[in-house]
């Protein structure tokens, strides 16, 4: 399997997460098992229990996600134990296993490990308190060695010196927000955006005016130090008419039909003319199911001789433009 060169794809286990099964909440990731050789993740080790603990080993094939929000597991509650192993061979890692750079002489704890979705080989580490009072990210080629309870790295005084500092996430959030709230053009545009750090990496989701402004949120928060990779998945409202007009295209149950797409931070208002109720109500179907499209308004008259268009969507008084061919008008504002 071809290694992901993208950070938000890893999976990153951080010891004390909360483990999930398919169908609940399963316990406490408290170790991981590693494969020295390889130095690939082969087992999760998971806590359960309040006063007295009790420790279940987890294939990492069971593994369908990892982040600081918890470990998600494919299995079932009901099958889980069944398939827990006792006592797998490996090295084992935890929040209390030691992070060493020998040559510098300093050592931190570790924080978080972050692993290649089906290999489980390790991507990078982040030790804490390494050097004293920073926390800070390894990459898998510093790594010189694991044991037990032990990440060693060929490191030298200098160059971890020069390393930045792998920010928490809440610092990250609190700045993006801050840089975000600062471009006056964009505050319009906030109600449809959202923007969260989790494990260095910004989603951001949801609605926004314009590929343009969609471009600019993120040309702006790429100078927020420590972010690690930045995922825009914003919604333009121009491309969304695109791709709403698209769909009532294709659709032989709209096609042909004079009918304009108007979307606002995702919500899409349809306007113009169709002969009967139940194009009308299809119309609304089709726009609804075009992923982003955040609520329809319908305000499509029926009318058995339709075959005009209104060029904006504005009071009903302005004059109407024949739509050549049924072709469909996209306007954004």
């Amino acid at each position: 399997m071809m290694k992901s060169e993208l950070i938000s794809e890893l999976l990153k286990f951080r010891f004390g997460s909360k483990v999930f099964c398919s169908d609940g909440e399963y316990g406490v990731l408290d170790e991981v098992v590693v494969e020295p050789a390889r130095r690939s993740v082969t087992h999760v080790g998971v806590s359960r229990g309040l006063f007295v603990k009790k420790r279940f080993y987890l294939s990492f094939g069971r593994v369908s996600e990892a982040s600081s929000d918890g470990v998600r597991l494919t299995s079932s509650l009901a099958t889980l134990e069944q398939e827990a192993v006792a006592s797998p061979g490996g090295v084992r890692l935890s929040g209390r296993s030691l992070v060493e750079a020998p040559t510098a002489g300093q050592r931190g704890s570790l924080l978080l490990l972050a692993v290649q979705p089906g290999s489980g080989e390790i991507a990078y580490v982040v030790a804490h308190n390494l050097p004293g009072g920073q926390d800070t990210l390894f990459r898998v080629d510093r790594i010189a060695e694991l044991a037990n309870g032990v990440v060693r790295l060929n490191l030298s005084a200098e160059a971890l010196k020069g390393l930045p500092p792998y920010r928490p996430d809440r610092d990250l959030q609190r700045e993006v927000e801050a840089v975000l709230f600062d471009l006056y053009p964009l505050h319009v545009d906030l109600q449809g955006i959202s923007a969260r750090v989790l494990d260095g990496v910004l989603y951001l989701d949801g609605n926004i005016s314009s590929t343009l402004r969609a471009d600019l949120v993120e040309r702006q928060v790429m100078g927020v130090p420590g972010l690690l990779e930045i995922r825009n998945n914003l919604i333009a409202d121009d491309t969304l008419a695109s791709e709403v007009a698209l769909a009532l295209g294709r659709d032989p149950r709209t096609r042909g039909l004079p009918i304009g797409v108007y979307p606002r931070l995702g919500v899409v208002r349809l306007s113009g003319a169709v002969r009967t109720e139940e194009q009308k109500r299809v119309a609304a179907e089709i726009a609804r199911a075009v992923p982003g499209v955040r609520q329809v308004v319908n305000d499509l008259t029926v009318n058995p001789r339709a075959g005009r268009l209104p060029v904006m969507a504005s009071t009903g008084a302005e004059e109407e433009d024949l739509v050549p061919g049924g072709r469909y008008v996209r306007h954004t504002k």
